[in-house]
């Protein structure tokens, strides 16, 4: 935990807060704060890894998405590999679904009213994973792109995920 207290501390620092004497057991543990009432803490693959949404729209590619005020992310999910030529993210907040898929320099967040969404599924390709989503008459589509075997395995974890928690978050609001 030391590690982690340093490196967190090293954040502060740099963006001119207080540094902390030990590491937090509540809160943020990216930043170090405590999110507002109903914002939740995304946890990590261990329970002492905790991320606020101010945190995630600090990294790309969530870093380039800006939510309207009164969204909150509800779920996330990118795979930003060095030797990818494009990368994709997918963010679902209480009001919308969030597509990315860069294609530099042209890349920009789609943005779809959950209002609007009428299923999600995931498509599943030897090189083209991909997410896809019926909104009203349209459907769109997030193809992940080709890479090695087992970054190819957690894009398809991520698209299939993507699908079941935006069918969740479809049933729940009654659409």
């Amino acid at each position: 935990m030391a590690i982690l207290l340093q490196e967190l501390n090293k954040r502060r620092k740099s963006e001119g807060r207080a540094l902390l004497s030990e590491y937090p057991q509540v809160g943020c543990t990216s930043c170090g704060e405590v999110p507002e009432s109903g914002i939740p803490l995304f946890q990590g693959k261990v329970d002492y890894i905790r991320t606020c949404q101010n945190c995630v729209l600090k990294w790309f590619p969530f870093s380039r998405l800006r939510l309207p005020a009164g969204e909150i992310i509800t779920w996330y999910r990118s795979n930003p590999t060095f030797h990818r030529t494009s990368d994709y993210g997918i963010v679902l907040t209480n009001h919308a679904l969030y597509l990315y898929k860069s294609f530099w320099p042209f890349a920009k967040w789609q943005r779809i009213p959950l209002a609007e969404v009428r299923d999600a599924s995931f498509r599943d390709s030897r090189l083209f994973p991909a997410l896809q989503i019926q909104a009203g008459s349209k459907i769109i589509v997030l193809r992940t792109p080709p890479d090695y075997a087992d970054e190819m395995q957690f894009d398809r974890q991520n698209l299939k995920e993507a699908a079941e928690q935006v069918r969740g978050m479809v049933s729940r609001n009654g659409a």
